[in-house]
C-alpha cells in the first residue's frame, strides 16, 4: 500500500460489514485500522420550518435525536473495533456525522486520515434497487482517492 496511514473500515453492523472486517484482518492483519460508523443528523432530514410544532421544541427534539444517533454510531464503531481486533488489526474507532451522504463522508475521512485503503461491505442490491436507494460501496469505489476493497455481502 502506498500510504502508512490506517486502513479505514466503514462499519454499519450489517453482515457484509462484518465480512469486510474479517477480510481486512485476513489480508492486512497487524495494520493500524480506523473503524468509522456514519450517522445522520435528524435536523438535516426534517427541517424545523416543515414541522407543525414550535421551533424551540423542534430544536430540542433534534438535539436529543442527534445525541442518540451519535451514541448508536459510537456503539457500532466500538463493536467494529472489537471485531477488527479479533481479526488481528490494531483498531480504534469513532462515529462520523454525515455531511452530504454516507459515501462522501467515508471518502472525506479517508482523505483526511491519509488512509492506506478503505474496506467496506456491499449489500449486493440489484442495479435498480441500488440506483433508487444509492450505494455506499459504489460511491466510495468511484470517488475515493484511496484504494478500495469492497467485500460482497454473500462472501
Amino acid at each position: 500500500m502506498a500510504s502508512d496511514g490506517p486502513v479505514l473500515l466503514a462499519y454499519d453492523g450489517s453482515a457484509p460489514a462484518k465480512a469486510a472486517i474479517a477480510a481486512a484482518g485476513e489480508l492486512l492483519g497487524g495494520r493500524e485500522a480506523l473503524v468509522v460508523s456514519v450517522w445522520q443528523s435528524a435536523a438535516g432530514v426534517a427541517p424545523v420550518s416543515a414541522m407543525a410544532i414550535p421551533a424551540g421544541v423542534a430544536r430540542q427534539a433534534y438535539a436529543q435525536l442527534d445525541q442518540e444517533a451519535e451514541q448508536q454510531a459510537r456503539a457500532l464503531a466500538d463493536e467494529g473495533v472489537a471485531l477488527a481486533r479479533e481479526a488481528g488489526l490494531e483498531a480504534s474507532g469513532r462515529p462520523a456525522l454525515c455531511h452530504v451522504n454516507t459515501w462522501s463522508t467515508i471518502a472525506t475521512i479517508a482523505e483526511d486520515e491519509r488512509a492506506a485503503a478503505v474496506v467496506l461491505g456491499s449489500r449486493g442490491r440489484s442495479g435498480v434497487r441500488s440506483a433508487l436507494l444509492g450505494s455506499v460501496s459504489h460511491g466510495v469505489s468511484n470517488h475515493c482517492r484511496q484504494p478500495v476493497l469492497v467485500v460482497r455481502g454473500d462472501a
